[in-house]
């Protein structure tokens, strides 16, 4: 597996976020996947309503991870009820792309990490991760052990 280097501009997010530890995490996902891709039509000025992010950050101390699945928006107009709004700047990031079943993803997760220290470049901790869901592969719609399954991990780099 390789990656590349890129930078992301600033985005601005409205979607709804879920905090837990990663057990619970695990069991809540398919859910939040379930619940935002029904009232996504609530959110106002969608840039591009196919393509959907799901942010995440760990707290390692208390073993807590929140995830947000969101939307890109133009600005924050009207941010619905239960749904929460915020801006990513503008970073850069080394990209992946996960292609097969789901259960693979760890896999995935793992080839990247060990591509990036071959490379000699440097994960920011300090910053949420990004994947980006389009046609290829949709939580809650497509089989999760789909073969063609596909979307882009975005890792932040120092």
């Amino acid at each position: 597996m390789s990656g590349s280097p890129v930078v992301v501009p600033e985005k601005h997010l409205i979607g709804l976020s879920f905090s837990g530890n990663f057990p619970a995490l695990v069991a809540e996902m398919p859910k939040l996947w379930a619940t935002f891709l029904q009232r996504q039509s609530e959110i106002p000025l969608v840039i591009q309503p196919d393509i959907r992010y799901d942010i995440s950050s760990e707290n390692r101390s208390y073993q807590m991870h929140t995830e947000y699945i969101a939307v890109e928006v133009e600005r924050f107009e009207r941010i619905p009820v239960g749904m929460v709004g915020f801006t990513i700047p503008e970073r850069r990031y080394a990209r992946f792309t996960h292609t097969g079943p789901m259960e693979r993803v760890q896999a995935t997760y793992r080839s990247a990490f060990e591509w990036l220290s071959q490379q000699g470049l440097q994960v920011d901790e300090t910053v949420m991760r990004m994947e980006q869901y389009d046609q290829r592969f949709v939580p809650s719609v497509h089989p999760p052990e789909r073969a063609e399954n596909a979307y882009d991990i975005f890792i932040p780099i120092l």
